[in-house]
């Protein structure tokens, strides 16, 4: 539904050097900070992992290698586009196992359910507090939340991130019956269940890492020694050889996805999980560290499975055309860090010129992919945090859910739950409070609500925009933002913001978004009087109180006659 558009390479490179300069990865801290191996940033000085991690050419996104197949005039094609269930969606992200730590010290129990145990003993009966969801089922509906992204669920040995078994749930939650069970439930109440498939490091009690510890000085007998980048030497754990680890952290060894045996086995655990599981997709875990050809070849095996699953991976840095690329074969989406970032900056330091450009950035690189939009998740300080001011909260949740892009919230932004990344991750991972209004912090009531009845409007076919269309900036100041959202056969849309003190009047130039003399702008969204009908010189005078947005939808003449009259 996106135009497309022509970009130079000279520009194009010059965009995707200015994203990687403004954006860190965000650090995660893994189980207790003080318990962490390998520092992090010993293995800065190896070489690139996987010489193929970089863009596809041409030919290799051809059959039978990916999904891709190639039309009788030459043109290439996915039979298998990004499902409208997900560019639809509403995600939430829900953090089940949690981290252990708050201020560097061991706290007991975390995640989503508040109770779950830091380590894994690997022995115990299952636990099933997937069915403590069930409390939260209609405030999750009643918000708004179509699919939900589940963190890291399967057997570990502590956060969810050393993976123990792919095909066991971690016992501290449930386990498969458990699962599948609280996904019919689910998908009754029209919300689909995407996991995170953590595929680039396993943990060290993984069963093919296990073989190679145990057989010590003798592990070039195993048959796992290629699943993993082995070399002679040692390891903090006193093992008889020395590996390559996720950031140089050894509780997680990486597996070299480009083994023929690896990949066969990630590509059944995929398939295993969307046929047997129920689940409607995956959450690439460090998606832009592996081969975009192994995402291919993934995406082949999960459209085997389930037609309509989706792929979102986590991409940070550099170019995200090289892995995500839904018409490609590639991954349907990714996390869009770029633009994010710039959703709660940009208000915190007046200064909407960032969020400008991060518009435009996203509008010349990826114009034709839905990516993930959020504020917050697992890995940075929540947004009442960084936003501590409600009216400012607030402006961050009103551009998430008007921007061009998937909206996702991190579980407990919707009714303002604070936490700061630098007291540890267990500040960002704690119990979800209880749907009760009043347990929420002040505000969080008016923030469910807004966030409700702002999802029920981008629902509104009438203002189907808001969902499909592309979009083009029209105002911009330090504090005021004027930007719309237009579709093909579609009424456009257009989307005011002030993040200053004092009431304005914004004279805005309307022609770049596909407006026509004689149409109304009718307010649907914010207070004060329509903005009139456009003239010909196809400009607005619009009011906007302070700290505060406004919704416009441009009507035909018609159908402004019909709403007079009624």
């Amino acid at each position: 539904m996106f135009r497309t558009g022509f970009i130079s390479v000279l520009a194009f490179n010059l965009l995707a050097g200015l994203g990687e300069a403004a954006h860190t990865r965000p650090e995660r801290t893994l189980h207790l900070r003080l318990s962490l191996r390998g520092g992090g940033g010993q293995q800065s000085t190896l070489a690139p992992k996987y010489q193929s991690n970089r863009a596809l050419k041409l030919d290799e996104f051809t059959p039978p290698f990916g999904t891709l197949i190639r039309s009788r005039s030459g043109a290439l094609f996915s039979p298998t586009p990004t499902p409208h269930w997900f560019e639809d969606a509403l995600v939430y992200q829900i953090y089940p196992l949690g981290s252990p730590a708050i201020h560097g010290q061991r706290v007991e129990g975390g995640g989503f359910f508040g109770n779950v145990t830091p380590f894994n003993d690997l022995t115990s009966p299952a636990q099933n507090r997937l069915q403590e969801l069930r409390k939260w089922y209609d405030h999750l509906q009643e918000l708004g939340v179509t699919a939900i992204y589940f963190s890291p669920m399967f057997e570990s040995e502590t956060h969810g991130y050393d993976t123990v078994d792919y095909y066991q749930i971690d016992r501290r939650l449930g386990d498969l019956d458990a699962f599948k069970t609280m996904v019919k439930e689910l998908r009754e109440r029209g919300i689909k269940v995407i996991l995170d498939g953590v595929f680039n490091h396993t943990g060290r009690k993984f069963f093919a890492f296990q073989d190679l510890v145990k057989l010590g000085a003798d592990w070039k007998q195993s048959q796992y020694k290629d699943w993993y980048f082995i070399k002679e030497g040692n390891s903090t754990f006193g093992d008889a050889f020395s590996y390559r680890s996720w950031e140089g952290h050894e509780e997680l060894p990486e597996l070299d996805v480009e083994n023929p045996d690896v990949r066969d086995y990630l590509f059944k655990v995929g398939k295993f999980w969307l046929e047997e599981g129920g689940a409607d997709g995956w959450r690439l875990d460090v998606a832009h560290e592996l081969p975009p050809a192994f995402w291919r070849d993934f995406r082949t095996a999960c459209t085997e499975a389930k037609g309509d699953h989706v792929l979102l991976g986590e991409v940070i840095h550099g170019d995200y055309n090289v892995w995500v690329g839904p018409t490609k074969g590639l991954m349907h989406s990714g996390t869009n860090y770029q633009l994010s970032k710039a959703l709660w900056s940009s208000i915190k330091d007046n200064n909407f010129w960032e969020l400008k450009h991060s518009f435009e950035r996203d509008s010349q690189l990826y114009r034709e992919m839905s990516l993930l939009t959020f504020l917050s998740n697992h890995d940075v300080s929540r947004v009442a945090t960084l936003l501590p001011n409600y009216q400012q909260v607030y402006l961050a949740h009103f551009l998430l859910l008007t921007v061009r892009g998937i909206p996702c919230i991190y579980y407990g932004d919707e009714i303002r739950v604070t936490g700061l990344k630098e007291d540890g991750d267990g500040a960002l991972r704690g119990a979800m409070l209880e749907p009760d209004p009043a347990a929420w912090p002040e505000g969080g009531k008016n923030l469910y609500d807004a966030i409700s009845n702002l999802l029920k409007l981008r629902r509104d076919p009438a203002l189907a925009a808001l969902r499909l269309g592309s979009q083009v900036l029209l105002f911009t100041t330090n504090t005021e933002l004027v930007f719309a959202r237009y579709a093909l056969g579609h009424s456009p849309v257009i989307v005011a913001v002030n993040n200053g003190g004092d009431h304005v009047h914004l004279e805005v130039a309307l022609g770049p978004a596909c407006v026509a003399p004689g149409q109304k702008l009718r307010c649907v969204w914010g207070e004060g009087a329509d903005a009139g009908c456009v003239p010909d010189t196809l400009t607005a005078r619009i009011h906007v109180p302070p700290f505060t947005g406004r919704i416009f939808v441009c009507e035909s003449p018609a159908a402004a006659a019909a709403e007079t009259a009624e």
